[in-house]
């Protein structure tokens, strides 16, 4: 992972963190939990899709590198 994407892993992790730290602490009602679902899916699928982007160019660059060999 290049430094750029390590940073915004370590930013979307940490979002998702204050995200659960801060529902944790508060009482919901019915539509404050569907708001922090969505919100703790979105801020999930944001990591995730950071870290997917990563990984692919990852094995790109070590297909690449394999090519030259």
């Amino acid at each position: 992972m290049k430094g750029n994407e390590g940073d915004e892993a370590a930013k979307a992790l940490e979002k998702l963190i204050n995200l659960t730290k801060k529902y944790s602490e508060t009482e919901l009602d019915e539509d404050g939990l569907r708001e922090s679902i969505s919100e703790r899916i979105n801020a999930t699928n944001e990591l995730k899709d950071i870290l997917t982007k990563a990984k692919n160019a990852r094995n790109n660059s070590y297909k690449q590198w394999r090519a030259s060999d």
